[in-house]
């Protein structure tokens, strides 16, 4: 664990304002060296979340979420967002992020910073963060991360936060690796996640799963470095030789379902106010285009975390 820089006076009633926890595989020592190194001088201690390692065995990963595989050797079942599979390596990504929640209730602060190991801090994340804690937020979960894309996406302005914006989006983003919350909004995705067979990041952007407000920092603060995965199942592998009748249909209806959610939830309840979007970006207009292998990365384990 970083050795907490927070003194007295920004220490909340009740208990410390935020704690970082990092997932990283034993194995991965590089990872939490890059995290050390990325996220430890900030103002917020680090916490390390032992992730469980689906190559060293199904038992560890099952036992976290109390699942079973389904469909062997490397399948849950059916993949409740995605017309395939969900496979092992999906559900050892999710239980990384639930055990993540756990540690975070467990302790003594008010907020957390989930981090997968392959967050990178952006300029501006200090500031960013600094600025949420002290004027407060109307969100539940807020998004730090993102996939690279290209130009922006419709949104609805907040308000100001540091350089940045804090808005809500009415496009989903794949991605995962670092997203602000607050201890009922753990206590509610807890509660939510059960044993549904969802892809981490695909739960967390849906409110038509756990009903919370979400909010995204625009541009965002914090990048996945583009390193290889070391969890990824091949796409092919997550394709059934026979589908169930109508899944298709099924999933389809499903998505549209979670899409009109989210813009329920963006807008408040309030119709009206989706005619008051404006464009926000995803990353900064400086941003080193280089990490675009971090959506080949993503694309790879098609946004597994």
């Amino acid at each position: 664990m970083v050795a907490s820089h927070i003194d007295a006076k920004t220490i909340a009633p009740g208990g410390r304002p935020l704690g970082l926890f990092a997932i990283n595989l034993d194995r991965s020592p590089d990872r939490w060296a890059e995290i050390e190194r990325g996220f430890g001088g900030l103002p917020w201690p680090v916490s390390r979340v032992k992730a469980v390692d689906a190559r060293k065995g199904v038992e560890e990963v099952l036992a976290v979420r109390g699942t079973a595989l389904q469909k062997p050797p490397q399948a849950l079942g059916w993949n409740a967002h995605r017309n395939r599979l969900f496979m092992l390596t999906e559900e050892a990504c999710l239980a990384g992020h639930v055990m993540a929640w756990r540690q975070f209730l467990a302790s003594d602060f008010e907020h957390a910073i989930i981090l997968e190991d392959d967050a990178v801090p952006l300029a501006g994340f200090e500031t960013v963060i600094a600025g949420l804690l002290a004027s407060g937020f109307d969100a539940d979960v807020v998004k730090l991360e993102g996939i690279y894309r290209p130009g922006g996406r419709k949104s609805i302005p907040l308000g100001a936060v540091g350089d940045r914006k804090l808005v809500r989006s009415l496009r989903p983003v794949s991605g995962a690796a670092a997203y602000l919350i607050t201890r009922p909004a753990a206590t509610r995705l807890l509660e939510r996640i059960g044993t549904v067979l969802i892809p981490a990041d695909d739960f967390l952007w849906a409110p038509s799963w756990h009903g919370l407000k979400v909010a995204d920092v625009a541009p965002f603060v914090v990048m996945q470095s583009g390193a290889v995965s070391v969890i990824a199942t091949n796409r092919s592998a997550k394709q059934a030789a026979r589908k169930p009748l109508l899944r298709g249909l099924s999933t389809a209806i499903r998505r549209g379902v979670e899409r009109l959610a989210l813009l329920w939830s963006a807008c408040d309840g309030r119709p009206h106010r989706l005619l008051n979007t404006t464009m926000a970006p995803w990353v900064p207009d400086d941003y080193n285009l280089g990490n675009r292998t971090a959506v080949t990365a993503e694309d790879q384990r098609s946004s597994n975390g």
